[in-house]
C-alpha cells in the first residue's frame, strides 16, 4: 500500500484531551504520531451557526467556503450536482476510490471500490451485499438512537459484517468486552465505529482502493453527551449517575479505539491524513436534548398533514417537504410558534427553504409528564412527553478550530484555513 492514501476524519475530536490522556500513559499510537509529526490547526467559519460538521465537511470535500457552496443542511449535498467533490476529482486522476461514512457527501463515483454514505444522506451504497446491508443497519441504528430499536434484519447484517470483516483477535478480545458493556453510556456508538473501522481496514487489506476515506463520528457524539465524565475534563459540571455512571469514561474508550484503528492503518504503509473538521469544548450550562418519536403522528396532531416527505436527520432534526410554498409557510407558522406553557420557551426552530422546512427540536430544559405546549393557532397539546424521547444532556459544543496531522510531512503552516485541505489532499493524490 505504499502508493495508497488514507484520509481518516475523527469528527470534532479535541486534541487537548488526547494530549492529556497521553500524559497519563494512554493512546500509544497518538503519542508516536504527534512526537514525529506536527499538529496543525485548521480554521473554519467565524459565525456560530455555520459551525456544524455537515457544513464544514462539505467545505473540505468541495474546496469551497460556506459562502461559496451554501450547503446548510445535512443531506442537502444530493441536490447540489453543481458542486464537485474531492472523490470524483481523485477518481479522474486514475485513483480507485473507496469511502465509508463521508459526512454529507453524494456518491457520484463512476466506478467506486466501495461507498457507504453517512446515516443521514440519501445516496447510493456501492459494494457487496454485506456492505449494503451494513449501510442500512447503521442508518437505522443511528436514526433510532433515542428509542434504541434495531430491526432483526439490521442485526443480521451487522452479524455478517462482524464475521467477514473483524479480525479473529478482535472478535475474541475486543468485541466481547464492548458487548458486555453495551448498556453503558456511549457503548452503542463505540461498537458502531469499531465495526465501521474494522470493515474499512479489511477493505484496505484487500487493496480494493488506493484512495480511501473514513469518517468516524462516535467521538463527536460522546463529547457532546458525556464529556463531563472524562477523567481529563477540568470543569465543574457533572452528569447525573442515572445518565452516565460515575467512574465510566466513554471518551477514553472511543479514543482507545481510534488509537488502535490509526495504528493498524499506519501499519499497512499507506500515507495517512487525520482530520477533525472542528473540535468541541466543554458546554458551560445544563442543556437537555429531546427528539420526536413518531414524527408523522405528531404532525397530524398539530394539523400538518399535507407534506410529501418527512425525513428524520441527526437526533433532534427533521426535514419536511411540501408541494407548495403556501403549505410550507403554514407548517412553519405552526411549528415555529409552539412554546412551553411552563416558561414560554419555543420548542422548535424552523428554517424555511421554499418548499421544505428543516426543523430542530431546541427546547433546552427538562420535560416532565405534565409538560404541555401551546400556540395561538392550534391551542394546547397536553402530555407532550408521550410524543418525545430523551436523547442526552449536552456536554460539548462546537468551536471553529480543528486539527490535521499525518504520518508524513504535509508541508503546511502551523495554522491554515480548513477549506485549503481540499487542495492539499488533491495535490497529494
Amino acid at each position: 500500500m505504499k502508493d495508497s492514501i488514507v484520509v481518516v476524519g475523527l469528527n470534532e475530536i479535541n486534541f487537548d484531551y488526547i494530549k492529556a490522556y497521553i500524559e497519563r500513559g494512554e493512546l500509544p499510537f497518538f503519542k508516536r504520531l504527534l512526537a514525529k509529526n506536527k499538529l496543525i490547526e485548521t480554521v473554519s467559519e467565524d459565525k456560530h451557526q455555520l459551525l456544524e460538521p455537515w457544513i464544514q465537511w462539505v467545505s473540505i470535500q468541495t474546496g469551497k467556503t460556506y459562502e461559496e457552496h451554501k450547503v446548510f443542511r445535512l443531506g442537502d449535498i444530493t441536490e447540489r450536482k453543481d458542486l464537485g467533490q474531492i472523490f470524483e476529482e481523485v477518481e479522474k486522476k486514475g485513483r480507485t476510490v473507496g469511502a465509508i461514512s463521508p459526512f454529507n457527501a453524494d456518491n457520484r463515483l463512476q466506478n467506486p471500490a466501495f461507498f457507504i454514505p453517512d446515516p443521514w444522506t440519501e445516496t447510493s451504497t456501492a459494494g457487496s451485499w454485506v456492505l449494503k446491508g451494513l449501510s442500512k443497519a447503521v442508518s437505522q441504528a443511528v436514526n433510532n438512537n433515542a428509542k434504541s430499536k434495531v430491526s432483526a434484519k439490521s442485526v443480521l447484517s451487522i452479524l455478517f459484517s462482524l464475521l467477514l470483516h473483524v479480525p479473529a483477535s478482535r472478535m475474541i478480545k475486543q468485541y466481547p468486552r464492548l458487548l458486555l458493556n453495551r448498556n453503558k453510556a456511549g457503548a452503542k456508538a463505540i461498537i458502531l465505529d469499531s465495526l465501521l473501522s474494522d470493515t474499512f481496514i479489511k477493505l484496505l487489506e484487500r487493496k480494493e482502493s488506493n484512495f480511501s476515506w473514513l469518517l468516524l463520528n462516535s467521538g463527536a457524539h460522546i463529547q457532546h453527551h458525556y464529556l463531563f465524565n472524562s477523567e481529563v475534563y477540568q470543569g465543574v459540571l457533572k452528569n447525573p449517575a442515572w445518565y452516565c455512571e460515575e467512574g465510566h469514561d466513554p471518551l477514553l474508550t472511543i479514543l482507545q479505539e481510534y488509537d488502535g484503528t490509526l495504528s493498524r492503518i499506519d501499519g499497512l504503509g499507506a500515507k495517512l491524513i487525520v482530520l477533525t473538521g472542528l473540535h468541541q469544548k466543554p458546554h458551560e450550562c445544563v442543556t437537555f436534548y429531546w427528539r420526536l418519536n413518531e414524527h408523522r403522528a405528531f404532525m397530524k396532531r398539530i394539523g400538518i398533514d399535507n407534506f410529501t416527505k418527512l425525513l428524520p436527520r441527526m437526533s433532534r432534526d427533521f426535514l419536511i417537504e411540501f408541494d407548495t410554498e403556501d403549505d410550507t409557510k403554514k407548517a412553519e407558522r405552526i411549528l415555529g410558534f409552539l412554546r412551553s406553557t411552563n416558561d414560554g420557551v419555543n420548542i422548535f426552530t424552523v428554517d424555511n427553504r421554499g418548499k421544505s422546512i428543516f426543523v430542530e427540536m431546541t427546547y433546552p430544559n427538562d420535560i416532565d409528564d405534565a409538560f404541555s405546549i401551546v400556540s395561538d393557532s392550534i391551542g394546547t397539546v397536553k402530555a407532550f412527553k408521550t410524543y418525545i424521547s430523551f436523547v442526552a444532556i449536552k456536554n460539548g459544543e462546537h468551536t471553529g478550530i480543528g486539527y490535521v496531522t499525518s504520518n508524513f510531512d504535509l508541508q503546511l503552516a502551523d495554522s491554515i484555513a480548513l477549506v485549503k485541505m481540499y487542495d492539499k489532499i488533491l495535490d497529494i493524490a
